[in-house]
């Protein structure tokens, strides 16, 4: 039997919730994500933890069981993640969190300065899916984050970094993709690109759901990379949102990236554990928010 404690931490936050949205919105992943995690975990064990119907989710006689358990696993890995990182030896570190651009334009200027102002530092970068970047901060995978809106602060202390416009990313050959700008009601009936993972908050917001009429968008394939999603537009088979630095750090012929002037712009925000009192970490904050600022 192999279960990895982030599994059981999936089960735990269902057991408190008993309901499968809310708990992914907790954890930042989609639904089929965490309800495919949960069966990969009685799989595991041989038997059901959860009873599950169309109105309720409720543990079985065995779940019960399982929690007391599970919450000493779960303990028992943050400690000892505590512990290896108290053990190291030699040189301070700090753990970047980041997913696409980073902190976009900023992103060079603050690991320069970061080398300049803290010499005896070992800066490890993390790269990082959509779904998982506040996720790895509170399994304590990484020290600070550079992450995007929208974000539950409960348990993070966040700051922001910078604020740029939001641009749709359209097929070379698309009416419209020779536009410096666009009206959102222009490509508000087009297909659009959802997010495989993120809570739906996160997935809704990168549609622009609910639209002002109260209507939601018409989605294409599903994408998790800006990889998959500079693909997925060059060949047609839909739009999707992004933010302005994304062409800067990507590139594609198929493509192009027009701002989409009426939306709100999306910031990036630097997050910690709300309860990190290192004093690198703090350091880093300090340093990030006298760049962000300057």
């Amino acid at each position: 039997m192999d279960i990895h404690p982030r599994v059981l931490r999936y089960f735990l936050v269902v057991a408190e919730e008993l309901h499968f949205r809310r708990a992914a919105e907790r954890l930042y992943i989609t639904g089929p994500a965490l309800s495919q995690q949960i069966r990969h975990l009685e799989r595991e064990l041989g038997f059901e933890v959860l009873r599950r119907t169309s109105r309720s989710v409720e543990l079985t006689d065995k779940g019960a069981e399982l929690v007391t358990l599970a919450r000493a696993v779960v303990d028992a890995s943050d400690t000892l993640s505590a512990w290896v990182a108290r053990a190291d030896q030699g040189t301070t570190r700090i753990r970047i969190g980041f997913m696409a651009t980073g902190a976009g334009e900023l992103t060079q200027e603050i690991l320069n300065a970061t080398s300049a102002n803290l010499p005896l530092v070992d800066v490890q970068l993390k790269h990082l899916e959509w779904g998982d970047q506040t996720r790895a901060l509170l399994e304590n995978r990484v020290d600070v984050v550079f992450t995007r809106e929208p974000v539950r602060a409960d348990d993070l202390r966040c700051s922001v970094v910078l604020s740029e416009h939001r641009v749709v990313v359209l097929p070379s050959s698309h009416p419209l993709a020779n536009r410096s700008t666009v009206a959102f009601r222009e490509i508000a009936e087009e297909t659009f690109l959802p997010s495989e993972t993120g809570s739906q908050e996160w997935i809704d917001y990168w549609l622009v759901n609910p639209r002002s009429d109260g209507s939601a968008a018409r989605t294409g394939p599903s994408i998790s990379t800006v990889e998959e999603m500079l693909e997925q537009c060059a060949a047609g088979t839909g739009i999707a949102i992004t933010a302005e630095s994304v062409p800067h750090f990507y590139a594609h012929p198929g493509v192009r990236f027009v701002v989409v002037g009426d939306l709100a712009p999306t910031r990036v925000l630097l997050c910690a554990r709300s309860d990190n009192s290192d004093p690198t970490v703090r350091k880093f904050e300090q340093l990030v928010e006298e760049i962000a600022h300057a």
